[in-house]
């Protein structure tokens, strides 16, 4: 009816090329986004206490306005992180939606990944050339 099944001496297909590292090498994988999750959680934390620094210098009139951009822009890295946090509560499967949402936010021009997450992944960041969210003005 369905045919005539192998011989157990006969080789098997090898499929291992179809199954993702993820469920082949698990701890591995999961130990290796930990490090790179632990990495890009420092790098907020260092930035955010820089960024509270500046804006105590910013209040006593000693911050230049250099700082306060840099300030400004670590602020709107922890809205966005609150965003994504929100995200991950509310919305079912948002881990399976989260890269949709992001590629489709960066086509849009909306960016959605605090500036180190996306230094971390190799993605253009702060107007360079590359970077279709924060354009070059052109003069």
């Amino acid at each position: 009816m369905f045919g005539p099944s192998p011989s157990p001496l006969e080789p098997r297909p090898d499929w291992s090329h179809l199954v993702p590292a993820v469920l082949r090498h698990p701890r591995a994988e999961l130990e290796a986004g930990f490090k790179r999750l632990r990495t890009m959680l420092v790098t907020e934390s260092a930035q955010t206490k820089e960024m509270m620094e500046i804006y105590g210098r910013a209040a006593r009139g000693q911050a230049a306005s250099a700082d306060i951009d840099r300030a400004n822009r670590q602020f709107g890295d922890l809205l966005r992180m609150a965003g994504l946090g929100a995200f991950f509560a509310v919305v079912p499967g948002s881990a399976l939606l989260l890269p949709l949402a992001v590629t489709t936010a960066r086509k849009l021009g909306i960016d959605l990944l605090p500036d180190s997450w996306e230094q971390q992944a190799g993605l253009p960041v702060d107007g360079g050339p590359d970077d279709p969210v924060k354009p070059t003005s052109e003069s």
